[in-house]
């Protein structure tokens, strides 16, 4: 891995200038006032019972090459009961630009919001708990929004999973058919985007637009992105900057996962009907098309055959993916991938449904 090259910020001939400053940093032995040409950065991790990876999450931040000094901690926990708190107090004495906040509302958003109102950092992450980061992550960011015309950068977001059924649930999660936003999963040069995952924001730009819509559970990001581009501006996904997340262990966790998401890319897609994309509606479509022609089959026996063939032929071609999936993995069980395409496509076009069905959730 390269040091940290300060030229890096300035090559590109469209490069912020940022003057010579006093910035009051925290280090081992006390606050201190430090003089950098360098933007400070703070790390937001929103946190739910997630100890089983928060430590790991916490050694990938810690052991970023971007200046240590310039770097704040903040984890925003919501009542965790796993130990999860305690991790982060043990780290606490070790890391003093550490800080653990309280989010009493039980809502990402909500969290996130909360940290950038505390945050002291030019640049605010997004780190979630079960989300491991490249040791060259932050410098990346900062180098990217000091360097190009984007109001956010986001980068490579990899799903692992930790078990034989959590491998082949990543792996059909990166699959082109595993949803709309996987193909930046497979960006192999840099190109401007429609959302990033978790990625790096100017703090500037978060106040700007309010925040995130703490009405929203899921896709908080995405809306976040819709409204930055509205305003014209532009978010750059680059495959250099590389994270990990870990993915469901069980198809049970995927499917209510998938019918979670699908809700609330409804209830997002009612504020912001423009934002709609044909693969929002892929899944959907698959769904109610299955549907509808099995309930007119009920006095047209063409639209249930109608309807057998519609699912005949998803079963076909889902299943010939999950086959060359399996192979890949090493001839684990090829019905386990099947099962989790049709976990994710099904879950997320009934979820979908819902969320149209259902009135806007209101904030609590």
């Amino acid at each position: 891995m390269p040091p940290f090259d300060p030229s890096e910020m300035t090559r590109p001939s469209r490069a912020r200038t940022r003057a010579s400053r006093e910035v009051l940093v925290i280090t081992p032995s006390g606050w201190a006032v430090m003089h950098t040409d360098f933007p400070t950065v703070s790390i937001l991790i929103p946190v739910h019972n997630q100890a089983q990876y928060l430590a790991r999450c916490l050694d990938c931040i810690f052991a970023q090459d971007y200046p240590p000094e310039l770097i704040e901690v903040l984890v925003i926990d919501d009542g965790s009961t796993d130990g999860s708190r305690e991790i982060v107090s043990e780290y606490r004495h070790r890391h003093p630009n550490l800080r653990l906040l309280n989010n009493p509302t039980g809502r990402v958003a909500t969290a996130l919001n909360l940290g950038v109102q505390v945050a002291s950092g030019d640049i605010i992450v997004r780190v979630d708990g079960n989300t491991f980061i490249a040791p060259d992550y932050v410098r990346r960011c900062v180098v990217a929004l000091e360097t190009e015309d984007a109001r956010a950068v986001g980068g490579v977001l990899r799903p692992v999973g930790e078990t034989d059924t959590g491998d082949i649930i990543a792996a059909v999660m990166a699959h082109p058919l595993g949803g709309g936003p996987a193909r930046f999963r497979q960006a192999q040069r840099r190109v401007w985007a429609d959302t990033t995952h978790l990625g790096a924001w100017r703090r500037e730009t978060l106040l700007h637009l309010g925040g995130f819509n703490e009405r929203l559970a899921a896709n908080e990001n995405h809306e976040l992105c819709y409204r930055l581009r509205r305003m014209g501006g532009r978010i750059l996904v680059d495959p250099d900057i590389r994270a990990w997340t870990v993915t469901c262990a069980t198809l049970g966790q995927l499917w209510r996962q998938s019918v979670r998401d699908g809700y609330w890319k409804a209830q997002m897609l009612k504020d912001h009907p423009r934002a709609l994309r044909l693969r929002h509606l892929l899944a959907p479509l698959l769904v109610a098309g299955f549907w509808t022609l099995w309930l007119v089959g009920w006095h047209f026996p063409w639209a249930s055959r109608a309807a057998m063939l519609l699912v005949v032929g998803y079963a076909v071609a889902t299943a010939a993916v999950a086959g060359e999936l399996a192979l890949r993995l090493g001839g684990k069980r090829w019905w386990k991938a099947w099962l989790a395409f049709w976990a994710m496509h099904w879950g997320w076009g009934m979820g979908f449904w819902r969320g149209v069905i259902h009135p806007r959730t209101r904030t609590r």
